[in-house]
């Protein structure tokens, strides 16, 4: 959501939502690449196990779910401060 202030000219609005349009890429991009890894070396690990009988293909995915949520959650805070911080969107 952009506030439109009376200081504000249309390219800084422009140049604002540009960075924050960036900045979400930035992070999508980032929480995949630090995900994938995890996540294919889980799957060989989760096929030996249920191949053996130790669990089922539910909890599994729920635990992960629950991990890689705080993963991602934790990733956008840090980042969206740093944007906050540099981009000086605060005035």
């Amino acid at each position: 959501m952009v506030i439109i202030f009376s200081r504000h000219t249309q390219q800084d609005i422009l140049n604002a939502m540009g960075s924050m349009f960036a900045a979400i890429l930035f992070i999508g991009f980032s929480n995949v690449v630090s995900v994938l890894p995890v996540v294919d070396v889980e799957r060989t690990v989760f096929y030996r196990e249920k191949a053996a009988g130790m669990y089922s293909a539910l909890p599994y995915a729920l635990a992960q779910v629950n991990t890689l949520i705080k993963h991602s959650f934790i990733v956008s805070v840090k980042c969206i401060t740093l944007l906050f911080l540099i981009a000086k969107l605060d005035s």
